[in-house]
């Protein structure tokens, strides 16, 4: 049984009003982080607005579960009221959710981590950064000891100038006090064991300090002074997570509202003396008659409390059970019943919830409490609208964009896994009202509704004429009876993440997976999201067998929108395969064995979950021995790009599963056109090539050295690629890019979670009138904003006393 209530249906929408309590949000527009200036300015009238908040108790406070936990998501949940925000952990691909579901950032300056695993913190690089672009001035991360440590890690490839990060010193049982409420800090402490060395083992003891500066290419003025650490100074000592942190909080105290019909019975005027009475203050009239400020106002609100806990393992039980005099004024035990929790928001895994222990703990809290599971209980990630292109997608091919295998939460049924405990199982946009007290609203949930999908292309009948002759056509050309099963053949390539520096609702970030053969994969890049993305599409189940065969992992270059998914990564293939995991060829730039070894040192140990090899090395020697066989391959070899510093692109090399040709599969990276990757991919069978901008930003894309669409085609046909597939779109193109022509015959436009066999190529620039159909008002968005680049462009010129006569681009 859950409690609910309806959704305001009023004109205003989701606005504060009698009916509803819940936030409006405007339609956030896809975008590029914006430049220092436009951040300055956005910090400004941050600090504007929030000189005008009176700092009293908010009215209006509610708790938004931003990712649920489900396989492949992150739990997070974020607190907000009418005045400012708090975030409660922020895995992996909170960043992307927030951006989905329009999650207000820019009023957010605490952030509480329970834990200091990757898990918890996986998504802290990105959303600071999208929190700098809203302008946000600083940030303070609340948690266990080490979180200070993280953004000093990724100091070269997470850049923060115009965001300050620090981290509080929480103390056991400490305070954080504001406005909006009180929360303790209640540490939990894992029982101690017996010192080891095994950890140390396999450490890597000759890292070199990273001081690269990744964009400096970007600067238009000098590069500032870099800031040198020697290897002596970086602390290596081995520090394994020995406490979690839970949170009690309790909102201030809110006085009843104000009658004003009390107020003129007793005789009070209109005027300062009722802000005081409004703000709790009795006051004494002219008349000297003494008015008390509980007569004239409604019951006072006391406070409502609730909690978060995250328990990893047994090994914390007795310290849980130890510290329950701390919880003991919130359970059933409480001496007021305002005092008994309102929530507990659960962060544990499932198998530590299904314990007695913890169901001791659970059982301890009255009736009323609503017990919210954030974790893999849960059924869907909360990525609404990966599902609604996928829908979109597989009506043009059904094998080529297979659907996505993850299912809405069952609430009508319960589940086996916490069958007979009183947890709820929540997903993205459950609300849980906290003041004023309307129970879990889900009004707004995000759901699966394959139905809407389908009835969206329904109205777009130039997409049907379209999907019609490009069926026709494809019975034409594909032969009735597959000889060779689908799963059986290979290379198959999954796209995992197509879109550029930040991932938006359609395209995660960089990552591909390469299927050599049934035991055999790698893995292109490793954007943020990526081990989720591979849940998603495959399934839990199937997932486990993927990861699998998962035998290398490329890196092309250090930005974080091609790597930061690795800890993630690594540590899911760790927790499926548990002790069948093997060591995966981690092929990527030497610069990052600092931030490996960093991270294995100060956070979670990962050194024995892989084997580096550098791209360097690969240059002058190609990778021929017994370990590339293991890959399903015969040869992996690298050449240095155009891009960043240390940015490499890779070349793959197999035996052809029809025992034909050697297929060749070239992967670029990051690159503006470079001599290097067409020679090392000469006469490849694939080139797959970023193609980030359009064909008019070309300054631009020199500027940030990477390819337009045009250039990408280009460096195909100058190393004979007999087909290139584009990849790595801006985040403007967030559907599909704005190509005025047909597609070559030997051209294909990458999405996510698009899976391709060698079979699938000839037939990929026939989807292109049909896409650009069914994504008809993105396409002429896109052309609209040409055509004001190139007015601009036009006005710019006539300023500058250009002769041109060329026609206005409207004409």
């Amino acid at each position: 049984m859950f409690y609910e209530t309806s959704a305001c249906d009023c004109e205003y929408g989701r606005v504060h009003c009698a009916q509803n309590v819940l936030l409006i949000r405007p339609p956030q527009s896809t975008k590029m982080p914006q430049d220092p200036k436009h951040i300055a300015e956005a910090q400004k009238q941050r600090l504007k607005l929030k000189q005008k908040v009176i700092k009293t108790s908010p009215g209006i406070v509610n708790l938004q579960i931003v990712g649920s936990g489900a396989p492949g998501a992150p739990a997070s949940v974020y607190l907000f009221s009418d005045q400012t925000r708090y975030l409660f952990n922020c895995g992996e691909g909170t960043q992307r959710l927030a951006y989905e579901h329009k999650t207000k950032l820019s009023c957010l300056e605490n952030i509480f981590m329970t834990r200091t695993c990757w898990e918890r913190i996986g998504g802290l690089p990105g959303i600071c950064l999208t929190m700098q672009d809203v302008g946000v001035p600083n940030v303070t991360l609340h948690g266990p000891p080490g979180l200070d440590e993280l953004f000093k890690a990724m100091r070269r490839f997470v850049i923060l100038k115009d965001m300050k990060v620090q981290a509080a010193e929480c103390k056991a049982e400490d305070v954080f006090d504001d406005h909006v409420m009180s929360l303790k800090y209640v540490a939990i402490r894992k029982e101690k064991e017996s010192a080891s060395n095994s950890e140390e083992d396999d450490q890597i003891q000759d890292t070199q300090v990273d001081d690269t500066d990744y964009y400096a290419y970007e600067k238009r003025k000098k590069s500032e002074p870099k800031s040198k650490i020697s290897i002596a100074q970086q602390d290596w000592t081995k520090r394994q997570e020995e406490s979690v942190m839970a949170y009690i909080c309790k909102l201030k105290l809110r006085f009843g509202q104000l009658s004003l019909e009390k107020c003129v019975d007793r005789g009070v005027q209109p005027g300062p003396l009722l802000g005081q009475l409004k703000n709790g203050n009795d006051v004494t009239l002219p008349n000297g008659t003494v008015v008390k400020s509980s007569d004239v106002r409604g019951p006072d609100d006391p406070g409502p409390v609730f909690i978060f806990i995250d328990i990893p393992n047994e090994k914390y039980f007795r310290d849980l059970d130890d510290k329950n005099e701390v919880f003991a004024p919130y359970q059933s035990t409480a001496t007021e019943e305002a005092n008994q929790a309102l929530y507990v928001l659960h962060f544990s895994p499932l198998e530590v919830m299904q314990r007695p222990e913890y169901r001791k703990f659970v059982d301890r809290f009255s009736a009323s409490t609503r017990h919210i599971a954030l974790n893999d209980s849960n059924s869907f990630s909360g990525y609404v609208a990966s599902h609604r292109i996928q829908y979109h997608l597989n009506q043009i091919d059904k094998d080529i964009f297979p659907l996505l295998k993850e299912q809405n939460n069952n609430y009508h049924q319960n589940d086996a896994k916490i069958e007979g405990t009183s947890f709820v199982k929540s997903t993205s946009l459950s609300y849980l009202h906290v003041r004023p007290k309307r129970g879990i609203d889900r009004s707004q949930e995000a759901v699966i509704n394959p139905s809407e999908y389908l009835q969206e292309l329904e109205i777009l009948p130039e997409f049907k004429i379209a999907l019609e002759q490009l069926h026709q056509k494809l019975k034409q050309r594909r032969p009735q009876h597959q000889i060779v099963p689908r799963s059986e053949k290979f290379p198959r390539i999954v796209f995992l993440g197509t879109g550029s520096s930040i991932p938006n609702k359609t395209r995660n970030v960089s990552a591909i997976l390469v299927h050599t053969s049934a035991d055999a994969s790698i893995l292109l890049d490793c954007g943020e999201g990526t081990a989720g993305q591979i849940i998603r599409l495959y399934g839990h189940e199937e997932a486990e067998s993927i990861f699998r065969t998962l035998k290398a992992i490329y890196i092309s270059h250090l930005h974080a929108d091609h790597h930061l998914g690795l800890f993630g990564l690594l540590q899911t293939k760790r927790k499926l395969l548990d002790t069948n995991n093997e060591k995966v060829l981690l092929i990527a730039p030497e610069q990052i064995s600092y931030w490996l070894r960093l991270y294995d040192c100060r956070f979670e140990p990962i050194h024995k979950d892989y084997v580096l090899i550098k791209n360097a090395d690969l240059v002058d020697q190609p990778l021929r021995d017994e370990r590339v066989l293991d890959l399903g391959l015969t040869e992996v070899a690298t050449c240095r790009v155009r891009h960043c510093p240390h940015s490499f692109g890779v070349a793959l090399t197999m035996d052809s599963s029809n025992n034909g040709e050697p297929v060749k599969i070239t992967y670029s990276g990051d690159t503006m056109p470079c001599q290097n990757l067409i020679d090392l991919g000469r006469n490849s069978t694939i080139l797959i090539h970023e193609a980030t901008m359009e064909n008019e930003l070309e300054a631009e894309a020199r500027i940030k050295m990477h390819s337009t669409l045009s250039q990408a085609i280009d460096q195909g046909k100058k190393m004979n690629a007999k087909y290139t597939l584009l990849t790595h779109f801006s985040q403007r193109y967030a559907k599909i890019p704005r190509i005025e022509s047909e597609l070559e015959t030997n051209l294909g436009i990458a999405f996510d979670n698009m899976v391709v066999t060698l079979d699938d190529l000839p037939q990929l620039s026939l989807f292109y009138p049909a896409l650009k159909a069914m994504f008809i008002s993105h396409f002429e968005e896109m052309e609209q904003k040409a055509i004001k680049r190139g007015n601009k462009k036009m006005r710019l010129e006539g300023n500058s006393g250009s002769s041109s006569k060329e026609p206005s681009p409207i004409r």
